[in-house]
């Protein structure tokens, strides 16, 4: 492993741009400090807990915080694979989108520590010892396991622990990596303020940053809460359809409680019908100030409900992807593709999307089922919060996210509450509920109880309340948005003396923003062409002028660019046509998609690309070409 480069005090001898970097967040860098005073300025052991919602930065701060504090390497346990994933994807030294070059915390790749993903077996120690910071879910950590971290590494490995999701930290699996290894300096992060199991979190709370503020400031969506009204609701009890019977005649009959009402009501095909078109009249409503490909995340009872909500959703002619656990991960993973690059307009999950996952256009969020406790309604609500960037979003609706549900899921006590206790300041304390791992149908509580249905039925369009999270300049500006709107079709509709529905279609006509294709086909090829072009004609020509190198000589093949699934590209044995044939392969993995299946979608997504990978790529070849430099890079 003599090419490797490491160093142990990487974290102390670094000068990463913090104090001055405005590409870093205000509650970023007021944690960071916070952490710094904790554990060096006072010298103290305690764990150190931070609270910040979901979109605000947490993987970025984690990418800072071991800075001037930690002595030695860093672990980072994470609770789950697809909050994993997100970290190593973030933090990754050879992402060319990675945290530290993107926020300008480092300008240089050689200044980067280097990371790496725990794998058990897979993972030899030398490469455990060649890590500044190793990554893992909490399941590697299993004391019973050969492969355990706690079974290989000397309990002195780690100096520094960030534990992320911290409402999972009073697991036992947590307690025994934080009681075996030595590590001095343990920082809890989470972004749900609330217990899973009943238990007070250990340690001080030195960082809370309220989701209030949050929206104030503009780093995560504002919310709004729409609740369906049916004008009447019809139930019958026992599959006996001679009686029908009104919610309030069962509560005063005493027939069946809430419970059954919200049950019966999640799996009426009628009820989730008018909760799909109320989602969809939310989706179509912000297509008339954006053409951003904005999604709606569903969340069913379970897997078999879930089809039923997905078909729902297609007959409406809206494509719809179901993720769950039962998927093999190669179609696990073809899903988060295809939200990815927009290739479906509505994803209904069950129990998995709840926490770790985010994916900013999501942005409508509909309930089909009632949730029992107040973490796992945060978690999922969480989904909607992050925030498009100010320099794409085209209208208000854009960061507005709402939230849909059906009234007799009776979900309005959590709204209530999830407004109220995420404001408040303590950290610790206890739910009223013991939380149980939700899968499938998920209804916590007594092992008798009754988890019969009956057949709800709705007469009648119904109505719908709103209600905002809080009044935000979003929110504001987006009723100027709607009111303007229908001032202009009442002037429309009195000026050329036509009805409402005519001059609806008049003014969403002139507003849109999408282009206006005559010849979709010569598009298409212009598409092509374009980005073929761009890296052919333009990047490759001058990237190999500003480094002065001979197009036709193979000096760069031994760079960290041509390493791992690109070495092959050395055979190609020139530098142009090896840079150009990286730029496509590095696009290409990026779209997830081979170029010959490439739809418009695909290069709109592969012209956003293009530009941090060239950054990449020339950041590498600047440390590799600049004399004096070691040319024995870091692998990761």
């Amino acid at each position: 492993m003599a090419d490797i480069y490491f160093d142990e005090k990487h974290f102390l001898t670094s000068d990463p741009n913090l104090t001055e970097n405005e590409d870093l967040r205000e509650p970023q860098i007021e944690a960071y400090y916070k952490a710094f005073n904790h554990f060096i300025k006072y010298n103290k052991t305690s764990h150190a807990i931070i609270v910040l919602p979901t979109g605000v930065g947490k993987t970025g701060l984690m990418g800072i915080l071991p800075y001037h504090i930690s002595e030695g390497r860093v672990l980072i346990i994470t609770p789950g694979t697809t909050i994993r994933d997100s970290v190593v994807d973030s933090l990754n030294p050879k992402n060319p989108e990675n945290f530290w070059l993107k926020r300008k915390v480092f300008n240089q790749v050689d200044e980067l520590p280097t990371l790496i993903e725990y794998e058990g077996d897979k993972t030899p120690n030398e490469i455990l010892e060649n890590a500044n910071i190793v990554v893992l879910n909490i399941h590697k950590l299993q004391e019973r396991l050969e492969s355990s971290l706690i079974n290989r590494l000397n309990a002195d490995f780690f100096d520094m622990i960030l534990i992320d999701e911290a409402h999972h930290s009073t697991a036992d699996t947590w307690v025994e990596a934080t009681n075996y290894f030595l590590a001095e300096k343990v920082v809890k992060l989470t972004g749900t303020p609330f217990r899973s199991d009943g238990k007070p979190i250990v340690g001080d709370e030195i960082f809370r940053y309220k989701l209030s503020a949050a929206m104030a400031n503009g780093y995560v969506k504002s919310l709004e809460d729409l609740v369906h009204i049916p004008e009447e609701l019809h139930l019958t009890v026992d599959n006996d359809s001679s009686e029908v019977y009104t919610v309030e005649e069962i509560y005063e009959m005493g027939i069946k409680d809430e419970n059954w009402v919200s049950r019966s009501v999640a799996y009426s095909k009628e009820c989730s019908q008018k909760e799909v078109n109320r989602s969809i009249e939310q989706l179509e409503e912000k297509a008339k100030y954006s053409d951003l490909p904005h999604k709606i995340i569903a969340v069913a009872c379970s897997i078999e409900h879930a089809e039923q909500i997905k078909a729902l959703y297609e007959q409406m002619e809206y494509t719809a992807t179901i993720i769950h656990s039962k998927l093999k991960e190669e179609e696990l993973q073809m899903a988060y593709k295809n939200i990815e690059n927009d290739r479906t307009q509505v994803v209904v999950n069950v129990a998995m999307l709840g926490e770790g996952y985010d994916h900013k256009y999501l942005s409508v969020a509909a309930l089909f089922r009632p949730f029992r406790s107040r973490l796992p309604y945060a978690q999922f609500v969480g989904r909607i919060l992050r925030r498009i960037p100010d320099s794409e979003a085209q209208s208000a609706q854009d960061n507005v996210g709402v939230i849909v549900s059906h009234e007799h899921l009776y979900l309005r006590d959590l709204w209530n509450y999830y407004k109220k206790e995420i404001q408040e300041s303590n950290t610790i304390r206890l739910l009223d509920e013991l939380e149980k791992s939700e899968i499938d149908l998920g209804f916590e509580g007594e092992s008798n109880r009754d988890y019969s249905i009956g057949k709800a039925t709705e007469k009648g369009e119904g109505e719908t309340i709103i209600d905002s999270y809080i009044t935000t300049e979003l929110i504001e500006k987006q009723r100027e948005e709607k009111a303007k709107r229908k001032q202009a079709i009442i002037e429309l509709q009195n000026l050329l003396e036509i009805k409402k529905e005519e001059a609806v279609k008049i003014y969403d006509q002139n507003q849109s923003k999408k282009s206006k294709i005559k010849r979709p086909d010569q598009y298409f090829k212009d598409q092509k062409n374009k980005i073929d072009n761009l890296i052919r004609y333009e990047i490759v020509p001058e990237i190999i002028s500003d480094f002065k190198l001979d197009a036709s000589d193979n000096d760069i093949k031994n760079s960290k660019l041509f390493e791992g699934e690109f070495s092959w590209i050395k055979k190609i044995n020139s530098n142009a046509g090896m840079l150009a044939t990286y730029f496509n392969n590095a696009l290409k993995m990026k779209i997830d998609k081979k170029r010959k299946d490439w739809k418009l979608a695909d290069y709109e997504h592969a012209f956003e690309k293009v530009k941090p990978i060239r950054e990449y790529v020339e950041n590498v070849l600047k440390n590799y070409l600049s004399p004096g430099d070691e040319k024995n890079e870091k692998r990761y």
